[in-house]
């Protein structure tokens, strides 16, 4: 029988109204009760809070825990509030990488004791998902989808269906029969880090917009319009910063398609800038705080941001 470890964290799937509204309070062992599918279950809960407290810390502590007991189970399950868990599956995917046993991420936009709430129903999905020998890598199992982790963006505040990949095709999706469809297969070898910095810096550009950017940054991700680009006049106040050692890191704020600094005048600078090209916002900010730990200068920061090009 498989064995699968399911995590605790909090978030909505958790949560009973307290004084001033919704907040964690059923443990992780309370949460699966009930739960009949055919594999041994096994819980941990290093904590139990709204997503919107999480830090990049707690992050590092699930990849510490997953790494100690990755040879005890065929696979886990992270019970993670929706508001950052793509933060959080962006994060893992950095943190451990390329793992050949699945690390699944899910929770619920309506707590488990709602009437109609759609915990268990992802819940299920998620050990379904897990303990299936054919799954790996870090995922995101919600309404029904199989997301990579690298690509999960929620988008909705209210319905069910709140998770999307984004420039990317779904891992997979259970249809009415429960199956799962799978469009990769495992390869290479799982690679295990400890640290995500916190010199990262990430600015959403407005029209007009003057910088002020704290001192202990190292990376400074902008995330711009369109394809991408530098307003011309913050470029020299940018400049100084890529002079004085900040790494300079351009997404965008739409959806899909990605940056192409390369199509317009804007996009072409006299300083290094190193492209998020099809990264979620997520995602590059995950990236950009892995690379920080792992890399002593700009071209190996350049070369460790930009190493997942299959997204």
């Amino acid at each position: 029988m498989r064995k699968i470890l399911v995590i605790g964290t909090g978030g909505t799937i958790s949560c009973a109204k307290g004084e001033n509204g919704l907040e964690p309070a059923l443990s992780v062992s309370e949460l699966l009760r009930g739960v009949e599918i055919p594999v041994e279950l096994h819980t941990e809960q290093p904590f139990n809070l709204d997503s919107t407290n999480i830090l990049p810390r707690h992050w590092e502590t699930l990849a510490r825990l997953i790494r100690t007991r990755y040879d005890e189970f065929d696979g886990f399950v992270i019970l993670h509030g929706t508001d950052t868990m793509a933060y959080a599956a962006a994060s893992l995917s950095c943190l451990i990488q390329n793992s050949r046993k699945p690390i699944v991420f899910t929770g619920s936009m309506k707590p488990m004791t709602a009437e109609d709430s759609d915990a268990s129903i992802n819940l299920r999905d998620a050990i379904k998902f897990a303990a299936d020998e054919r799954s790996f890598g870090v995922r995101v199992v919600f309404d029904g989808a199989i997301i990579d982790g690298r690509c999960a963006h929620k988008y909705e505040t209210e319905d069910i269906d709140s998770f999307d990949s984004v420039n990317n095709d779904d891992y997979g999706f259970f249809n009415v029969d429960g199956a799962i469809y799978f469009s990769e297969e495992y390869s290479g070898e799982t690679r295990f880090y400890e640290r995500l910095s916190d010199e990262v810096f990430l600015v959403k550009l407005i029209p007009g917009q003057v910088l002020c950017v704290p001192s202990n940054v190292r990376a400074l991700i902008l995330e711009s319009y369109g394809a991408g680009g530098i307003p011309d006049y913050l470029t020299g106040e940018i400049s100084k910063l890529a002079e004085s050692g900040v790494y300079i890191i351009v997404t965008t704020q739409c959806a899909y398609g990605g940056t192409n600094l390369g199509e317009y005048a804007v996009g072409h600078t006299n300083f290094p800038v190193t492209e998020a090209g099809k990264y979620t916002v997520e995602y590059a900010v995950a990236r950009a705080r892995w690379a920080l730990t792992e890399s002593h200068n700009y071209q190996e920061f350049t070369d460790l941001f930009r190493g997942a090009d299959n997204i």
